[in-house]
């Protein structure tokens, strides 16, 4: 190589690592220009394509990483910069396949683990699984394949089966931390709190600083409610990693969880300072905003629930675009369920709003409420979730129609009832002359805020003594079982046997006078039913009841009663005895 050829390639090594990529370009192609061996002219075209690719000349970068394949086949790093900029132009199933080719070359570890990465990408997660198999299956002995397994298995929530390649990840390498700290976190998802808390335990017997053990094991305390040893956890993982946005994140929602917003605020805000794109800071802050009648801030943050692996489960199988506001004039739009049936009953009302942009209107959801939207204005079927996707143009997660319909507290659509039900004679005999009231006491026991959302149907006894009252219970699951336990059978009528679903349930409280419940889907079911309910509220409260007023710009049929202290619900049921009293109708 002559001297001319040199000075070109290393004037240009120190243009691309200036950024001067132009510069960089000229020296390269000039030394290009020159007869060169083979292992410099490959790093010389390697070096060129990441100037193109860096500069944005992405056409000009894929035609000399493809040059270099040609030149030699074995340069890998030709591949990785290839399948780079493949995947900034969208261009997923060339990606795909130079990937594909990449691991069937090299057969390095790596190689497999961003073909897995970008699988699960592309929501293919079969595919996915399958390569991670065969990457234990080929690297039996190597550490990073059996975690590579284990990861992916708890990334898709398939928790018992990530166990196994955890433990075969520690028996191979005891003395590395990650697959402690990962066991610990699938150990914690599966109620396992003692086998978490040993696995964190060990991590940090290895490594005393090890911030994301202590990040950890602030979020186990956290599960196992211990919220004062959650915060002394996690506020030393960020004494250990000032730097660590998911530990302030989680230190923001230990706050968030005891209803202390006020000091929730400033580590949720930190966290979006190291990460703005932090999904559960987000999220949280973004429930917060709502919560202050902040609609506008609100809903753009809301979007990031779009990224919690929960929602991304439910989407993961489509292959049509999600909707973000092109014209639906003759499109088929698909509303997909998410999060509970409160939220899916309280934003199905946006249905008719994409009708009357000229969309055909469909929506999959739960099971036990397809019967019930099926009585939606505007909307053509209505699928359960579990059956295969019906033909679509676009889907959009139900709740994110509040975004691009830019809603406002005074923009909120108020048509009621937009549920109905076709009013049928009871099974069950009602009281003429008494006020035929219905009770629910609980929410879901796998909801998040369960605690908050309980008061067991003791906390009812001082209402069952207003004479002229029937009452009847609307309650399902096993909290159904209170009335026996605390000798009411003779008080209150049991319907639970008779709720099979959503839309039974609403023909039942169509036929009462008033439902009083805690903040349960029932709530929002006698709100869209516009049927009168009385709900007893927690404070702070959930972000759709504002946190004040016994009104909600959600609902116009729903008087709330609000906790005047946490955990304190005699102050609300004294209100609501009072109430109560006066309404009851007399002989």
């Amino acid at each position: 190589m002559n001297t001319n050829t040199n000075a070109f390639i290393i004037s240009g090594d120190i243009f691309l690592k200036d950024a001067e990529l132009s510069s960089a370009i000229i020296c390269y192609r000039k030394a290009l220009a020159y007869p060169l061996e083979k292992h410099i002219a490959v790093k010389v075209l390697n070096n060129l394509g990441v100037a193109y690719k860096r500069q944005g000349s992405l056409d000009d970068a894929i035609a000399i990483f493809q040059k270099g394949i040609e030149t030699d086949a074995s340069y890998t790093a030709f591949y990785s910069n290839l399948f780079a900029v493949y995947r900034l132009q969208n261009r997923y199933q060339e990606a795909l396949d130079i990937l594909i080719k990449t691991v069937s070359l090299h057969h390095h570890l790596n190689d497999y683990r961003v073909l897995i990465e970008f699988l699960t990408f592309l929501k293919k997660p079969q595919e996915a699984l399958n390569i991670a198999n065969e990457v234990v299956n080929q690297f039996p002995k190597e550490y990073e394949a059996h975690l590579l397994l284990g990861n992916l298995l708890t990334t898709f929530k398939v928790y018992e089966k990530a166990i196994e390649p955890y433990r075969k990840a520690i028996a191979l390498a005891p003395q590395r931390t990650q697959a402690y700290n990962n066991i610990g976190v699938v150990y914690k998802e599966l109620g396992r709190n003692q086998e978490a808390l040993v696995a964190y335990q060990k991590a940090l017997e290895l490594n005393p600083k090890d911030s994301a053990a202590y990040n950890n094991l602030g979020n186990l305390r956290r599960n196992m409610g211990d919220l004062k040893g959650a915060l002394e956890h996690l506020k030393y993982s960020i004494e250990l990693n000032p730097d660590y946005a998911d530990a302030y994140s989680n230190v923001g929602a230990v706050y968030k969880e005891a209803k202390d917003y006020a000091s929730a605020i400033p580590y949720y805000q930190k966290a979006l300072s190291l990460n703005p794109k932090h999904t559960n800071a987000n999220f949280d802050m973004a429930l917060m905003e709502l919560s202050f009648g902040n609609y506008e801030k609100g809903w753009k943050q809301y979007e990031h629930r779009l990224n919690m692996s929960e929602l991304i489960a439910k989407t993961h199988s489509y292959k049509t675009p999600m909707w973000r506001g092109e014209p639906l004039q003759g499109k088929r739009l698909l509303l997909q369920n998410e999060q509970g049936f409160g939220d899916n009953i309280m934003f199905i009302r946006y249905a008719p709003l994409f009708e009357l942009m000229g969309a055909k209107v469909i929506v999959r959801t739960r099971p036990e409420l397809v019967n019930l939207f099926a009585s939606v204005q505007g909307v053509e079927a209505v699928y359960n979730e579990e059956e295969a996707i019906p033909l679509h143009d676009y889907y959009l997660p139900l709740l994110s129609a509040a975004f691009y319909f830019k809603t406002t507290i005074e923009t909120i659509p108020r048509i009621f009832p937009y549920l109905h039900v076709k009013q049928q004679p009871t099974e069950f005999s009602l009281h003429p002359k008494d006020l035929n009231v219905g009770l629910v006491w609980s929410s879901s026991r796998t909801n998040k805020d369960f605690a908050n959302k309980y008061t067991g149907l003791s906390t009812y006894k001082p209402l069952l003594d207003i004479p002229h009252i029937a009452w009847y219970s609307l309650q399902v699951g096993e909290d159904a079982l209170e009335i026996e336990k605390e000798g009411l059978e003779n008080k209150i009528v049991d319907l639970s046997s008779s709720l099979i679903d959503f839309a039974a349930t609403a023909k039942i409280i169509q036929s009462l006078d008033l439902v009083i419940t805690m903040d349960t889907a029932v709530a929002h079911l006698c709100g869209a039913l516009h049927k009168e309910a009385w709900i007893l509220v927690p404070k702070p409260a959930d972000w759709r009841w504002m946190q004040e007023g016994e009104k909600t710009p959600w609902y116009e049929s729903l008087i709330l009663f609000r906790q005047g202290l946490r955990d304190d619900w005699e102050l609300p049921i004294k209100a609501i005895k009072t109430r109560l009293k006066s309404f009851a109708k007399k002989p």
